[in-house]
């Protein structure tokens, strides 16, 4: 028994020493959540962004503003990154995410500091600026890679949008309730889009709202087909339809562009229909050749 109590005591004791020491160190539940709570309504959108984010990640926030004055980065990196972001739909702002970018590199950089301490020469401590360069321009164009996926798939979406568009003019209704309505029938992707275009075309000009909208796209098509829009809203469906009936060739290859990347993305099932259509031409073959042979025998 004395045994066990000497082996038991030490971490009663040690158990009861950590809720103590905890208690004092550490803000319990409900008092943290009523500082969240306080932080939500006192802190603005960007604080609030800017506190979620580590200690390295907030010095580079407060850097960019004074490198913006050196370096024009809203040309060079922040409008592309704030443009890719706005159509994918995320929610960060663009600083932040090269403020992220930039900190990946730094740690992504760090095993380069080894080299001089290996090698023993100190002038190696100057390649870890550059990799840390080096790795957020990757980090960049892996972004702008998923911008290319992400439109590559916006492009399934997009012949069905322009569809329901010329039945929704075609039908009578105002391009308000038409894009509303081509919005309640489309996918995730392109929804964002089209939300953002009746918000734009409630509080500016249709032709601006949509020259923003075929500028999202970044698609000759679009442009076109944006082109037809002002001119059915100025002066109607029936001036328009010529004009619609141009871009059909062009609807046609987007059609058969999204079709391409279906099947790319389900291969599995395209080999199955090789497959199939191979087994017909075979049993065709075969069965084919049977008649011959069966008319060969009966006039031998």
């Amino acid at each position: 028994m004395t045994i066990i109590w000497s082996f038991l005591m030490p971490l009663i004791l040690a158990f009861f020493a950590s809720l103590c020491l905890a208690s004092r160190i550490f803000i319990d539940k409900p008092t943290k959540k009523a500082i969240l709570r306080a932080r939500e309504v006192i802190m603005s959108d960007w604080e609030l962004e800017r506190a979620d984010e580590n200690m390295i990640t907030r010095c580079i926030l407060d850097i960019i503003p004074r490198m913006q004055r050196v370096i024009d980065l809203d040309q060079l990196i922040l409008s592309d990154l704030r443009n890719m972001l706005r159509l994918m739909g995320l929610k960060q702002r663009a600083e932040k995410e090269l403020a992220r970018l930039i900190f990946k590199g730094f740690i992504g950089a760090l095993p380069v500091l080894m080299v001089p301490i290996l090698t023993g020469f100190s002038g190696y401590v100057f390649l870890y600026p550059v990799f840390v360069l080096v790795l957020t321009y990757q980090q960049y164009m892996n972004l702008k890679k998923q911008y290319k996926k992400w439109q590559v798939e916006l492009t399934k979406d997009l012949p069905e949008l322009i569809d329901k568009l010329r039945i929704s003019f075609a039908s009578g209704r105002d391009y308000i309730s038409a894009f509303n309505q081509a919005k309640e029938n489309s996918g995730p992707r392109i929804r964002n889009i089209i939300d953002k275009l009746i918000n734009d075309l409630q509080c500016m000009r249709p032709a601006h709202a949509l020259d923003l909208f075929a500028q999202s796209f970044n698609m000759p098509v679009v442009t076109k087909f944006t082109s037809a829009v002002k001119i059915a809203i100025e002066y109607g469906y029936e001036t328009a339809e010529n004009y619609f009936r141009i871009i059909e060739g062009d609807i046609t290859e987007i059609r058969r562009v999204a079709i391409e990347e279906i099947t790319k993305s389900k291969p599995e099932k395209v080999y199955q229909l090789y497959m199939i259509l191979l087994i017909l031409a075979i049993g065709s073959l075969t069965i084919k050749g049977w008649e011959i042979f069966s008319q060969v025998n009966k006039i031998m």
